[in-house]
């Protein structure tokens, strides 16, 4: 004879009231794969901004390679720097003997050299009789095919004490640079057209862009437009307002 009871005792848990498993988000483990996915979203975004942030240093010239990964070239005496870098030979304006001194490695197809070229401008304006200008060529090839014909056309004016005029033609013309637009400008700016010609056929004035350009390398010039203010380096196209600061400041010294 069978019994109508269970032989087994079934637990309430069992008979029916069965919960169904929690979502895997709202589990403590899920809690923390978000919280962990939503820190890692946030670092990657401010990693992205500050990768760009350099990039865009880098490509300005504000901060060089060197910089950036810790290294520095040493900064050698100031009053040696000045010795070296303002030549005689390179076109410049304003006192020999000023007590400030602007030394600039500029490349005249650099779209931040034509960036920072009004502030130049109004900084020689304004400041030139007391402060010595001078310019030094430092064509970069590689990626700016006309910077060495613009380079030759500026020591060809200034052979004829035009540089500035051209400085400035070239500048406010930088898309257009080529051999014919170049004698254009010559003859606009009141140079002699024959001389300059001649000057930039024979290609006279190379060996001192060179020299420029090796002298800036040795000085660690890695970009343009790269600055020395009484020996001090100052990169990329800077504000008017950062310029006066410092020249202000040495002037006061």
């Amino acid at each position: 004879m069978y019994t109508e009871e269970p032989i087994f005792n079934v637990p309430n848990s069992q008979k029916g009231d069965h919960q169904p498993d929690k979502k895997w988000y709202k589990h403590w483990w899920g809690q923390l794969l978000i919280g962990f996915l939503v820190l890692f979203s946030v670092f990657s975004v401010a990693f992205g901004i500050y990768v760009a942030k350099v990039i865009y240093l880098l490509r300005s010239g504000e901060i060089t390679a060197s910089e950036l990964f810790g290294g520095s070239a040493a900064e050698p005496d100031d009053q040696i720097v000045l010795t070296n870098l303002a030549t005689d030979d390179d076109p410049s304006v304003g006192p020999k003997d000023a007590k400030v001194v602007v030394v600039e490695f500029s490349d005249f197809q650099c779209p931040y050299c034509a960036q920072v070229y009004p502030v130049v401008k109004e900084l020689i304006k304004d400041y030139s009789d007391r402060v010595l200008f001078v310019f030094r060529d430092f064509p970069l090839t590689d990626i700016h095919p006309q910077a060495v014909l613009a380079s030759l056309a500026g020591e060809c004016a200034n052979e004829q004490g035009k540089f500035w005029e051209m400085h400035d033609k070239i500048f406010e013309n930088q898309d257009k640079i080529n051999e014919d637009n170049l004698a254009a400008w010559s003859v606009q700016i009141g140079l002699n057209s024959l001389q300059f010609s001649s000057c930039m056929g024979a290609g006279k004035y190379l060996p001192e862009i060179e020299a420029d350009l090796q002298e800036g390398l040795a000085f660690g010039v890695e970009a343009t437009p790269t600055f020395f203010i009484n020996g001090k380096p100052l990169r990329g196209a800077v504000s008017l307002a950062t310029f006066e600061s410092i020249i202000l400041a040495e002037l006061s010294r």
